[in-house]
């Protein structure tokens, strides 16, 4: 008997172990049900996190900066109006020379004092080219007031609804916007009021004034730059396809950096969202750690249930001679078909969560009464799950691993039984 059983073949192995499997079918039922809910409900909250977080980012990018950005080198780290771009037509036409699959937007920030004749408040002038700005386009549907700036418009502005309460200002009304020059004089422009947006993001509100290009430009004139050269604080580089950041980053940098320009990507850009991210990701892996626990008492319980219960099977088996090893790989065996079950029945309900939410979405604005701006930007109050490949990977593997890991107990209790002490059960 010994030398048949040293021969015991994995398929009658997992035949055996398949049967044993399905001999009490309701509680391995019970058990997969379990599995596939926790399954669908990891799916459901990671989708609806990674959902959340790619509409952040994609509007903080096009409120923002772009996917690239090209600015003086220094600018990050100290701020200064008198730093810029001396020659931002010969840059973008640089860039454009490459085949750049994007748009490459002319950008000028000055920091400014905006004041009436009721009060003064700290701000930023954004000049933008023209009003196909990815900034512009989104910003054009949140008027609230008002309209937008003509292009060419050398007087124009459009502020907040947060700062036009601070400076009581009204559509129609006159702003002045004074900056400092390097050296230590000052500079002013007159603004009118065209329009008042509400971005539902109070920093934006609060703080910024959209305006043309040339009336931004002016600043830049007065801190000795050529207007003809189209100087500009910044380029703002929006892709058509974002996956191609880094390959557009590799072949721009070299190209565009010098001792005093630089190209930073998004994440560089703007590192308090990304550290926003990476905090909200790790709560959701808690949430995940939490439902896993869950899974593997339910599935130790099944898998030692199943073992203590047939001990007295097990010790006739050993006393026919069936070797340690092939009791221990056939407990180990039914842990292995309990655990590719435990996915196939995870991915059914998730993968259907999966598709209902990130089709219809979930819509968050009856519960974020308070609105949904986070770190500068803001959620869309619908949100789609969303799911990559990488967290696939992740949630199989896991799953798969956490259920074939509770089977190792009982596959070892199982190959520890002795005949004699068995048969007396």
């Amino acid at each position: 008997m010994n030398r048949c059983t040293s021969h015991l073949p994995l398929a009658t192995l997992l035949l055996l172990a398949w049967r044993n499997l399905w001999r009490h079918r309701r509680r391995t039922l019970i058990t997969l049900s379990s599995i596939a809910i926790g399954f669908g409900l990891a799916v459901l909250f990671i989708g609806i996190g990674d959902g959340s977080h790619s509409s952040m980012i994609r509007n903080a990018i096009k409120l923002g900066e772009g996917h690239l950005t090209i600015q003086p080198r220094s600018y990050l780290e100290a701020p200064a109006n008198h730093k810029y771009l001396a020659d931002g037509d010969a840059l973008a036409a640089k860039v454009k020379a490459t085949g750049f699959a994007g748009r490459v937007e002319p950008r000028i920030s000055i920091q400014v004092l905006a004041s009436t004749a009721n009060n003064s408040v700290g701000a930023g002038l954004e000049g933008m080219a023209d009003a196909h700005d990815q900034r512009a386009e989104m910003l054009r549907g949140m008027l609230v007031e008002g309209k937008w700036i003509e292009p060419g418009d050398r007087r124009g502005i459009l502020i907040g609804d947060g700062m036009a309460r601070k400076l009581k200002a009204k559509v129609g009304g006159k702003v002045v916007l004074m900056a400092g020059r390097r050296g230590g004089d000052t500079q002013a422009q007159l603004g009118r009021v065209r329009g008042i947006f509400d971005s539902h993001v109070d920093e934006l509100d609060d703080f910024l004034v959209l305006a043309d290009l040339g009336l931004a430009r002016r600043f830049l004139e007065g801190e000795g730059a050529d207007p003809a050269r189209g100087p500009v604080t910044r380029l703002a580089l929006f892709l058509d396809d974002p996956e191609e950041l880094e390959e557009w980053k590799a072949r721009l940098k070299p190209l565009v950096e010098e001792p005093q320009t630089a190209l930073f990507d998004w994440r560089e850009m703007m590192p308090q969202l990304v550290q926003f991210v990476v905090l909200d990701n790790a709560g959701n892996y808690v949430f995940l750690a939490l439902i896993l626990i869950l899974v593997v008492f339910g599935i130790v319980n099944t898998v030692l249930m199943s073992v203590l219960e047939r001990t007295r099977e097990f010790g006739l088996l050993r006393a026919l001679g069936l070797a340690r090893r092939h009791l221990l790989l056939l407990v180990f065996c039914e842990s292995v078909l309990l655990s590719v079950l435990a996915v196939a029945a995870g991915w059914l309900v998730g993968g259907g969560v999966q598709l209902w939410f990130s089709s219809h979405g979930i819509d968050f604005s009856a519960l974020m009464s308070q609105g949904t701006a986070v770190m500068g930007t803001f959620m869309d109050p619908v949100v789609y799950t969303e799911i990559s490949g990488e967290r696939v990977l992740q949630l199989t593997a896991i799953i798969f691993a956490a259920t074939l890991a509770t089977g190792i107990y009982p596959a070892i209790k199982a190959a520890r039984v002795t005949p004699v002490e068995a048969l007396r059960t």
